[in-house]
């Protein structure tokens, strides 16, 4: 989210935490091809007839691959696999920030006892958030909601992706594909016709529905090819 926070952070800084959207180093397909097989149970064609050879993006936490559901179909999808031991490597992270934080708040409660922000208590509820961000079915169920949140009032212009629930895991996450262009490669023409209805969209999050989308940065969001039948 600070990638796009040019009021907060010089453009320097912007530019490497812009990387971790969907340009960071992937992992091997290989180990993506296992974690998929062992979080559905099975073969790769058991459910996919096809995947991508490389990741179409590669973020921080996961990679997505393009892939065609074994649905007679041919239904292309994205597949989003988790970093393997991300849930490890994180865990440690918080682990040294919640000792650096035990000690920040004794040095400011003995050197600055006006000040009454509880920063252990901050860097308790944030590692709750991220450690629920690692949960891809909590996502499944997020994206489905913000999406009917969408359609029950009447936001058109946009679109949410449908997500496979019975191919959604705790480290898998399949939703329906998009094919489009990241906001940021976008001209300020092609931006200002989509500024309206964003605009309502993020207003009825925020003031009617009260679930929102938290993180619209432009690995994030597309303007499509063409529309959808929704």
């Amino acid at each position: 989210m600070m990638s796009v926070r040019p009021d907060v952070l010089p453009q320097p800084t912007l530019d490497e935490l812009t990387k971790l959207q969907d340009s960071v180093a992937p992992f091997e397909t290989e180990i993506a091809v296992q974690q998929i097989e062992s979080e559905l149970g099975g073969p790769l064609g058991q459910c996919f007839t096809s995947i991508s050879e490389e990741p179409v993006a590669a973020a921080s936490l996961a990679q997505v691959y393009l892939a065609t559901l074994n649905d007679g179909k041919d239904t292309r999808v994205a597949v989003k696999v988790q970093r393997p031991d991300v849930l490890s490597t994180v865990s440690k992270d918080l682990y040294v920030l919640r000792r650096a934080a035990e000690v920040f708040q004794g040095l400011i409660e003995r050197f600055a006892p006006q000040q009454r922000t509880d920063y252990v208590a901050l860097l308790n509820e944030w590692s709750i958030g991220f450690y629920t961000e690692l949960d891809f079915k909590n996502e499944a169920r997020n994206q489905k909601t913000l999406r009917q949140d969408m359609l029950d009032n009447g936001i058109t212009g946009l679109t949410v992706p449908r997500v496979f629930d019975d191919l959604c895991t705790r480290r898998i996450l399949v939703s329906e594909w998009m094919d489009g262009v990241k906001l940021s490669e976008c001209s300020d023409e092609e931006i200002a016709k989509g500024t309206d209805v964003a605009q309502e969209a993020f207003l009825t999050q925020l003031f009617e529905t009260g679930f929102f989308h938290a993180d619209p940065h432009p690995g994030n969001m597309l303007r499509l090819d063409k529309p959808t039948e929704d």
